[in-house]
């Protein structure tokens, strides 16, 4: 056989690997490490009676040691530092930016962990690779040199290695992803929003207005547009496309399918575009289409399904819920998409705003009323432990546009659970009404 004409601890170690994966063994498991170590002996001791026969060169007592000891290194080692960082429930990011160097993000601090270590760029590059064995159709090589993947658990892993890495090692990210709530009443119960800016939410959910949800990196934009999408009436038709699937609606609702995008691949897979998906999503019937995030040509496609009369949800990085609306122009603007006559005015309306973590102030916002504006908008604020707390938002309506500016009009103020409302209704108030909203 080829691999007779391989060193012993290569030979050894293809020979592991081929049981590894044929048993398909969780490494990321306390169960998984244990069988490894039974797969380890028992290969070990079918090569030392090759051996024995004369069918396989020789091994020393010490050499079967030191390839015992790396294998367990390599693998059951590698397996327990995963099932650290996969199963750390204050985590919501891990930073590897060297062998020494990894860092939690924990949403309010960063913070170094000196006691999760690799002992070399090596082992780094192995605890990738090992990561990325459970996704179909990825590597990481210098054909490959940098990455992107969904985890299993839901977890997105993003690596890169030299020189694409310019550090001179293996960089990795991985975000986990957590629902902190499930629903609009335990967002409440958190101190996310007031009982009547979440009633205002689910009445503008039942109401079929389009929503977008706004907010920079780990501010809880997922989190909202989940416990959102959980509030779609059951009758509803429901479909969400996303570029790495982390909304759990398609699990929940009773009539909903989920699109995910997929990049091409090196051995001549065509990428899977989030617009394509959006567009396929106007043939599946929906009542309801939720796009995950907005950030590229996927936008037009949207802004396309809300003008033919779809309801929709999505989200969009922004730095206020101004700054928000103005990215999803410039988004749709540069899809590239060629329109044969100019579009009717699409407005966009409410605006949830969040000052620190596990609180929020809402951007409520409309513009005059087309038969699908884009309605309430919802900004989240991330808040750092190393800034102050931010303790007055308000809430708004986008009413109308002067020039290139939008006209703001205030519907809610506070923050947290301190959020009132101030009584200056949108003009869909009375559809607000209908679907279960009062003012009192």
């Amino acid at each position: 056989m080829a691999e007779l004409t391989l060193e012993p601890a290569e030979t050894v170690r293809l020979r592991l690997e081929r049981a590894l994966a044929t048993e398909e063994v969780n490494l990321a498991s306390e169960a998984g490490r244990g069988r490894t170590g039974e797969l380890i002996e028992e290969t070990l001791r079918s090569y030392e009676a090759e051996a024995l026969s004369g069918q396989a060169p020789p091994l020393a007592p010490d050499e079967r040691s030191a390839i015992a000891a790396e294998l367990r290194n390599e693998l059951v080692g590698l397996g327990a530092i995963a099932e650290r960082m996969l199963a750390d429930p204050l985590a919501q990011e891990w930073m590897i930016n060297g062998p020494k160097r990894l860092f939690r993000d924990t949403g309010e601090r960063i913070e170094r962990v000196p006691d999760l270590v690799f002992d070399d760029d090596r082992q780094v590059r192995a605890f990738v690779e090992r990561l990325l064995e459970q996704v179909e159709g990825k590597r990481l090589d210098r054909i490959t040199p940098r990455v992107e993947a969904r985890l299993p658990d839901g977890s997105r892993l993003t690596a890169a290695i030299p020189p694409v890495s310019s550090n001179g090692s293996t960089i990795c990210t991985i975000r986990r992803f957590r629902l902190a709530a499930g629903t609009i009443d335990e967002l409440v119960s958190l101190g996310f929003f007031s009982q009547q800016a979440a009633d205002f939410l689910a009445a503008c959910v039942r109401a079929g207005k389009n929503i977008v949800v706004s907010g920079r990196v780990s501010s809880g934009k997922t989190t909202l547009l989940n416990a959102l999408g959980r509030a779609i009436p059951g009758t509803e038709r429901v479909v969400v496309c996303e570029s790495s699937a982390e909304l759990q609606l398609p699990r929940i609702l009773p009539n909903c399918v989920g699109y995910e995008a997929r990049p091409a691949s090196p051995d001549g897979l065509p990428a899977v575009t989030l617009d394509a998906l959006v567009s396929d999503a106007l043939r599946m019937n929906p009542d309801r289409i939720l796009v995950g995030e907005c950030r590229g040509p996927e936008t037009m496609a949207m802004l396309w399904s809300f003008a033919t009369g779809h309801a929709g949800m999505t989200s969009v990085h922004g730095e206020s819920a101004e700054h928000a609306l103005q990215n999803l122009v410039r988004f749709a603007l540069s899809s590239g998409a060629r329109r044969t006559r100019p579009p009717e005015p699409r407005p966009l309306r409410p605006q949830l705003r969040r000052p620190h973590r596990g609180r929020a102030s809402t951007r409520l916002g409309t513009r005059r009323r087309p038969r699908r504006p884009l309605r309430p908008t919802a900004h989240l604020r991330r808040r750092r432990a190393a800034l102050p707390p931010t303790p007055h938002r308000r809430d708004v309506e986008v009413a109308g546009v002067e020039g290139r500016r939008l006209t703001l009009n205030p519907l809610f103020e506070g923050a947290g659970s301190e959020l009132r409302w101030l009584g200056s209704g949108p003009a869909y108030l009375e559809e607000l009404e209908q679907a279960g909203f009062h003012v009192e």
